[in-house]
């Protein structure tokens, strides 16, 4: 890399880590002002609040990311434009598109990180987080160690589990029915019916039941139990997990929650949409970068350094819209879970690229 490249590429992280850090204390302050009514309210400790914002800053490191290296991108290309370096490189035949290119791969590296981050970091700091608030200020109930009632659950290998009541703490089961079908069809082979079911460690005890074997759907036999186990997949854990949110899940557990799903016979859309979301938004820093870049020299041949922050302020929220529109349509079933989360990303995509090319018009956008 040329003296001139790092030049550039150290003027741009300096700006970034300025705008990054400036936006996650703006972030934490209106937030803070927020929650901290609700952790006086509720008698939370001063350390409680500090960690909650503690595990925060993953995620709204996250979240800010990409507005801050449009700032970013903008603020360091403006000011070399406005003090005329640009120009003097020009004339020294050095291209601006090659110039600008530190800055690209400094974004491209940024957006993997993030999507390093939000798989092995944020998840776990969100579910801390989360807990650290609803649970231990709020007083809320950990749903996870709740009782259920009235429960259906399909298994792995299609079996159907109804449960009346439900205690994860014991681990007890009341009024218990599992049916099990043939692999090649969808006719039922056995169906256990038992007053309880306790987990022993290792497996599922059934008590005080009957196992009714079928053929061609009618009963052949019935044998009675006092106490037997059967060679089922489920585990404790199976019956007490919630939906986590969105923030609190990694790519590849979402991943598997869709194959769990499409095997279950449920709707994966959602979940769908959520995993490329996850994977796409890191990638708007590359994005933004590559709008900010012919919009920053643009605009700051037009008026000043505040100007082109104001420009870049509009386009940010213009991308968001977008983004945000491209999401709630995936929602709705309008468009596919790809084009949902990776749609306006092409699209910017493409306008930074023709904003790049004809970066030499004299008018804001080129016509």
């Amino acid at each position: 890399m040329s003296l001139l490249k790092r030049y550039i590429l150290g003027e741009f992280i300096k700006t970034y880590l300025l705008t990054v850090f400036s936006l996650v204390g703006i972030f934490i302050i209106i937030d803070g002002f927020e929650r901290l009514d609700e952790f006086v309210t509720k008698n939370g400790e001063v350390s409680d609040f500090l960690m909650y914002y503690l595990l925060k800053i993953p995620f709204i490191l996250s979240l800010m990311a990409p507005q801050s290296v449009l700032l970013a991108t903008v603020i360091t290309l403006a000011t070399l434009s406005r003090n005329n370096e640009f120009t003097a490189m020009k004339a020294c035949g050095i291209g601006v598109t090659g110039l600008t290119l530190p800055i690209i791969s400094c974004a491209a590296l940024l957006a993997l990180g993030l999507v390093v981050c939000n798989e092995y970091v944020t998840p776990v700091t969100s579910q801390k987080m989360n807990y650290l608030f609803n649970i231990k200020v709020r007083g809320a109930v950990d749903q996870s160690d709740k009782t259920r009632d009235r429960l259906w659950i399909r298994s792995g290998n299609g079996a159907i589990w109804n449960i009346n009541y439900y205690d994860p703490v014991r681990t007890l089961m009341k009024g218990v029915s599992l049916y099990t079908f043939d692999a090649d069809h969808p006719d039922i082979r056995h169906r256990i019916d038992a007053e309880s079911a306790i987990w022993n460690g290792k497996q599922w005890e059934f008590f005080n039941g009957y196992v009714r074997f079928f053929k061609s759907g009618e009963v052949k036999s019935t044998q009675y139990f006092e106490k037997k186990t059967f060679p089922v997949l489920e585990k404790p854990a199976d019956f007490k997990k919630l939906q986590k949110r969105p923030e609190e899940m990694s790519a590849r557990y979402m991943y598997a929650t869709i194959l769990k799903q499409e095997k279950e016979g449920l709707d994966s859309t959602r979940t769908w949409i959520d995993l490329n979301q996850k994977l796409s938004y890191p990638f708007i820093s590359v994005v933004l970068a590559l709008i900010g870049i012919p919009l920053s020299i643009r605009t700051s041949r037009k008026g000043g350094l505040l100007f082109c922050v104001w420009i870049s302020l509009v386009t940010g929220f213009v991308f968001t819209f977008f983004y945000a529109l491209g999401i709630s349509l995936g929602y709705k079933g309008v468009l596919s879970p790809f084009m949902a989360a990776w749609g306006p990303n092409l699209l910017f995509i493409f306008i930074g690229f023709y904003l790049l090319l004809t970066i030499d018009s004299d008018t804001l956008l080129p016509t």
